[in-house]
């Protein structure tokens, strides 16, 4: 739209100050590494039990000419084949079908870390992308082909899944992080925090439901949905092309969560069952089905350093708009908070938002009164 939104932008003056950020349950997942050299594997008991895309299948283990092989699979079909023979290995790996194969230098199983990191997963994204956004409100972005790649030893490539949270779903959030720390369909580790955030969403004219083209009515909409401020009071804008809009910049919960490709499905599948990611193309308003509470999966690293990312609905109805993801900073001030600290935190999120709630159907419920005008007293 015309008028370009900033992260500088503020919430309204007046409303309550909520926490800024809130650490989530780490989900840990420690890997058995019995010997450290690929030369020291004498049997299948030596091999690491993860690798890269899977779960080590003893039964594949062989011995080759001067060397060894063995597989890892995963439970969505997802492989990797490790050889090594005479002082040489190499990587056979398969996800969705989509195979690759690469020599490695590595001698060591931690090294395998750096392979990781020259292999590049865009094709691979782009096959999970169809796959996720044909059945959840989610977007995929694309990896470009000269995009560092973000990777680990021992699970591979990493993403990282954005999404607006309700302030009073935080601790139903934080509880499901409970539970998926023990949850055997997650195979590997991962971090997450909520941070509170600025975005715009571009409602676009003539496109959406009557009180979505409305400046109070798009405020009670967020503050209902997301319980915390606009950053101002919607405006009407147009682009270059004569689209018009209502702009609402608004703040809000953003998670942010660290995981691998390997399992990215298994792990949007379990937001999605326990209702924090919406259906595909549901039609429906509210959270988290409507376009502008939709996720994002990002390739690792894009959360930091993607500025004013956008997209549009399937529909062009609406067109959201996030200035930054997150602060490599935040992430740098996570960390050392106990359980009933973080409790807490999420205690005043939740006692701010319905503060607000409460306080902005008060004064709307004003607003509309002097609008249409009070009775005078004694009339009969």
């Amino acid at each position: 739209m015309a008028q370009t939104p900033t992260a500088e932008t503020r919430p309204t003056d007046g409303a309550p100050a909520f926490p800024k950020l809130i650490p989530l349950p780490a989900i840990e997942r420690p890997v058995r590494i019995p010997v450290a050299h690929f030369s020291e594997v004498r049997s299948a008991a030596d091999l690491p039990d993860r690798l890269l895309l899977g779960d080590l299948a003893a039964e594949s283990f062989r011995w080759e000419k001067k060397g060894w092989s063995a597989e890892w699979i995963d439970a969505d079909g997802h492989k990797a084949r490790f050889r090594y023979a005479g002082g040489l290995s190499s990587l056979e790996l398969s996800y969705r079908g989509n195979e690759a194969v690469t020599l490695t230098t590595a001698e060591r199983f931690v090294e395998l870390g750096q392979t990781v990191q020259t292999l590049h997963p865009g094709a691979w994204l782009d096959i999970l992308g169809r796959h996720l956004e044909g059945h959840y409100n989610l977007r995929v972005f694309p990896m470009r082909e000269d995009d560092a790649v973000g990777g680990d030893f021992p699970d591979g490539h990493q993403l990282t899944l954005v999404a607006p949270m309700p302030a009073d779903r935080l601790m139903a959030l934080f509880e499901l992080h409970k539970r998926l720390q023990t949850d055997p369909d997650i195979r590997t580790g991962s971090t997450a925090y909520l941070r509170l955030a600025l975005s715009v969403v571009n409602y676009i004219e003539g496109r959406n439901p009557a009180m979505l083209a409305h400046p109070a009515g798009l405020v009670l909409h967020h503050v209902n949905a997301l319980g915390t401020p606009a950053a101002e009071m919607p405006v009407w804008e147009t682009d270059a092309e004569g689209l018009a809009a209502w702009t609402l910049r608004r703040s809000h919960y953003l998670y942010v969560a660290h995981l691998h490709l390997r399992e990215a499905a298994r792990f949007v599948a379990k937001l999605a069952e326990a209702g924090f990611i919406g259906a595909a193309a549901q039609g429906r308003e509210g959270w988290p089905h409507a376009p502008e509470f939709g996720a994002a999966l990002l390739p690792f690293g894009y959360e930091y350093v993607a500025q004013n990312a956008y997209w549009f609905d399937r529909d062009r109805r609406r067109r959201m708009f996030y200035p930054a993801f997150a602060d490599a900073d935040d992430r740098k001030a996570l960390g050392g908070q106990g359980e009933v600290w973080i409790r807490a935190l999420i205690r005043d999120a939740q006692k701010k938002s319905e503060q607000l709630k409460a306080d902005t159907v008060r004064a709307f419920a004003e607003g509309l009164a002097v609008g249409m005008g009070r009775p005078e007293q004694g009339l009969h």
